[in-house]
């Protein structure tokens, strides 16, 4: 059933016990709504915890440290920024019929919870845990602030990408008035990279491919570029290439192809207006936003790019 922020509120102040949700290899925005509604709702006096089927990258670990960690039987789930069940992972087969409250914004998604708070013109689901906290007069600190900002900033590439709107700039001051260091988490979050990092991008770029008079751009990260810099980087840097592609001036379409098994690869999408790339990952049983969306394809390389490229160049050429 859809609901509203005011819905959701009552909700969240009338039940306890709390579990929130992230979706697997989480982002800024799953894990800063995940801390900050559980930061809000311990200052409520109420009992949560946040649970995430992967690891934290380690300059996202601060958020962990902003709330009271607290061992207790759950009785009402939330899941935050999850678009399909299928995200949680391998919390899906325990929590996935589970769910009361699912709060989000993706644009392309699937019903799963008894209650879903979705707002799809919100850049950041950390919006929406805003507006709710606003609207159950719950007190904020700069613990939870922090975890806010960190949503808005990650999902908007540091307010720079055209999902940022007026309305994500206000509730970004309204955060910055409470005490943290915003400075350093933007450093963290966009400016900080180990040598590994950097070296990794320059054989990616390598291999970087154009189609289309350049106006797409395709990146692979083999299994054997992932063996190759085991050593140097971690899952972060592997997960962090997504908006490589689209950086290259006049390319309209960027795709990071990963591979995640011998025929399985994950793809990331990102687009210029007006090529919709949850449309596109769409057509592969993906989805996410118009201008970042992900899917998985199974298959070999040879049969993956003979299967993207036509939907790459459709896409671009419907729009031009």
């Amino acid at each position: 059933m859809i609901t509203d922020i005011k819905n959701a509120a009552k909700i969240l102040k009338s039940n306890d016990d709390f579990l929130i949700l992230s979706h697997a290899n989480p982002d800024g925005d799953t894990l800063g709504c995940a801390y900050g509604l559980c930061g809000v709702l311990q200052k409520m006096g109420k009992r949560a915890k946040v649970m995430c089927a992967d690891e934290i990258a380690p300059r996202m670990e601060f958020l962990r440290e902003t709330v009271i960690q607290q061992n207790f039987e759950e009785k009402t789930i939330v899941s935050v920024d999850v678009a399909d069940r299928k995200l949680l992972g391998d919390l899906d087969a325990v929590y996935g019929d589970k769910i009361y409250l699912a709060i989000d914004h993706h644009e392309s998604r699937r019903e799963f919870a008894k209650y879903t708070l979705v707002d799809p013109d919100a850049a950041a689901a950390c919006e929406l845990i805003y507006q709710i906290a606003e609207e159950m007069n719950a007190p904020l600190d700069g613990e939870i602030a922090s975890c806010l900002y960190t949503g808005l900033a990650t999902d908007t590439g540091c307010f720079k990408y055209s999902n940022t709107t007026g309305r994500t700039h206000i509730i970004a001051a309204k955060l910055m008035e409470h005490d943290f260091d915003v400075a350093g988490i933007n450093y963290k979050l966009f400016d900080m990279k180990s040598k590994g990092r950097l070296e990794l991008e320059q054989v990616i770029t390598q291999g970087m491919e154009f189609f289309c008079d350049d106006k797409i751009a395709v990146v692979w990260l083999t299994t054997e570029i992932m063996e190759r810099f085991a050593d140097k980087v971690d899952g972060e840097d592997f997960n962090g290439l997504a908006s490589l592609p689209r950086q290259v001036e006049g390319v309209l379409l960027g795709a990071t192809v990963k591979q995640k098994g011998p025929t399985t690869f994950k793809v990331s999408v990102r687009t210029a207006e007006p090529i919709n790339a949850g449309s596109v990952c769409a057509l592969f049983g993906g989805g996410g936003h118009a201008r970042a969306a992900g899917c998985s394809i199974e298959g070999s390389i040879e049969f993956v790019r003979a299967k993207l490229l036509p939907v790459f160049e459709k896409a671009l050429k419907a729009n031009e």
